[in-house]
């Protein structure tokens, strides 16, 4: 006996429904589409389910939801085109449209392949021009360890994806993080790689004033360089007014990871192993960053208390080389003036993420009433972040909200109001922000020549990774020969930038 879930045409289900009644089975649900079929397998979890092979049907996202659920799918096709629509997604169990279910049941009956269907990986929500292709719609391979080799012509190409190269080194790359399991298998941990084994990680903290300058965009960004700086790099969301990472990412775990974090820290439970199971591998390319999910829900603030954060963030630094904190807007304190002195604290969770952060990272908007409320706002972080060092990154930098030169005009008011200088100046770009959410990606990754991109790198090469942009460390951490210049390294870099500064220029 089976739990069953239908997503097959009318006509088969129609002559399919009476034998699979009498076989005993059980039919959790019918559905029709992929969209349809992926939410009714996360929310139901059935053992078996038939999927139609029409491209509307099995998509790449039923086929991760399957995988991710551990329902083994059989796909039921009727053309050549569905068909050519399932081998194209590697589907291993395809039966005739014509077929009765006494066949289809032998089919059930017989032991799925040793390697499985597909990986388990992350269920896509992105549009199809810019849907990233996870684990599950590649060709599976055996699990291994991080780092083993996995043959690239396993990963299928989607139409309608940018780049053919970078949808199979995603796919390999989710493969590697998100390997196949069976259903209930313990999972294996992945391993610390730590650049400095007996140290702690940095913490990042990076803030806004309010008014939505795009701080967790920023933080996002930060993160996937520092990630492909060859960092190991945590993201966490301690937003207690209502986290959004998840949501950019395209990460649709319901389950918010901070928050778990935080209840086991309340237990005293939060060990390595714990935490390395709650984290969220993310997949940038061939690299790689770690992801703890803030609450959606903004009700959940007093499960981020001060102590939990605290010992959260400790934690987080033992497995990471770099923890970018995205925090909330507001510094507010005054609230134990008038409660219980030992209750929660709304803003507890930012005000630990900045006093035990290494490094600031100060985020206004480029108009004029978003540096107004910055350079407000900005008195009250400093009477809590006290010496620790704070970068200023302006967003959103235009001509049309600020007048002519509205680089040098927000440099000037900085440094007048506030003797600042800021560490970038972000242009607004707003068609590669539209891409990166809709791809669910950071800007840096899904728009690598963007304006926004390039000062956020620039960023991070020249004052937050400064002191790891040596040449020796990189050659020896590469294993090249000296004087050889790398993709990485920091005279590369210069030299890039100084190039297309010039061709802007002449231009």
């Amino acid at each position: 006996m089976a739990r069953i879930l239908m997503a097959i045409d009318f006509e088969i289900e129609a002559r399919l429904l009476e034998g699979i009644i009498a076989a005993g089975h059980d039919i959790v649900d019918r559905v029709s589409g992929g969209l349809a079929a992926a939410t009714a397998v996360e929310r139901l979890r059935p053992e078996i389910v038939l999927l139609q092979g029409a491209p509307e049907t099995l998509t790449v996202r039923s086929l991760a939801a399957c995988a991710r659920f551990g329902a083994r799918f059989i796909v039921v096709v009727a053309s050549d085109l569905e068909r050519r629509n399932a081998e194209t997604l590697s589907a291993r169990e395809i039966v005739e449209a014509a077929a009765s279910w006494s066949e289809i049941e032998m089919v059930i009956g017989s032991a799925p392949d040793a390697v499985g269907d597909v990986a388990t990986g992350p269920i896509p929500q992105q549009s199809p021009s810019f849907a990233r292709p996870p684990a599950a719609a590649s060709r599976t391979v055996d699990a291994g360890p991080v780092g083993a080799s996995h043959d690239s012509e396993n990963a299928p190409v989607i139409e309608g994806s940018r780049s053919a190269t970078r949808r199979a080194g995603r796919a390999r790359a989710h493969a590697v993080t998100r390997a196949t399991r069976a259903p209930g298998a313990a999972e294996t941990p992945r391993p610390v790689r730590r650049r400095d084994q007996g140290g702690r990680g940095d913490l990042l903290a990076v803030w806004g004033s309010h008014g939505a300058p795009g701080a967790s965009t920023v933080a996002a960004a930060v993160a996937a360089s520092a990630a492909a700086a060859g960092r190991r790099v945590l993201l966490i969301d301690a937003d207690s007014y209502g986290g959004s990472l998840a949501a950019m990412l395209g990460i649709t775990d319901e389950a918010p990871g901070f928050a778990a974090a935080c209840r086991l820290a309340g237990a005293a439970r939060l060990t390595l192993a714990e935490l390395e199971r709650i984290v969220a591998p993310y997949a940038i390319g061939r690299d790689e960053m770690l992801v703890l999910t803030g609450i959606a829900n903004p009700a959940r603030w007093p499960e981020l208390s001060r102590e939990r954060v605290l010992t959260v963030l400790e934690r987080c630094r033992e497995i990471a080389d770099l923890v970018v904190v995205d925090v909330g807007f507001s510094l507010e304190s005054d609230d134990e003036i008038a409660s219980d002195a030992f209750s929660p604290r709304r803003s507890a969770a930012t005000l630990t993420a900045l006093g035990a952060a290494d490094r600031i990272l100060a985020v206004a908007d480029g108009q004029a009433v978003g540096l107004q409320r910055f350079l407000r706002a900005r008195v009250n972080l400093i009477e809590i972040v006290g010496e620790t060092p704070v970068d200023v990154i302006v967003n959103r930098v235009r001509g049309e909200a600020v007048g002519l030169g509205a680089a040098g005009q927000i440099k000037h008011v900085l440094s007048r109001f506030a003797g600042l200088q800021a560490s970038a100046l972000i242009p607004l770009d707003q068609s590669a922000c539209d891409r990166a959410f809709l791809s669910g990606e950071p800007v840096t990754y899904a728009s690598p020549r963007s304006g926004f991109a390039r000062a956020i790198s620039s960023y991070v090469a020249d004052t937050l990774l400064a002191e790891a942009d040596a040449e020796t460390d990189a050659t020896a951490a590469a294993g090249v020969r000296p004087g050889k210049r790398t993709a990485g390294s920091a005279p590369f870099r210069r030299f890039w930038r100084g190039r297309g500064e010039l061709q802007g220029q002449n231009s």
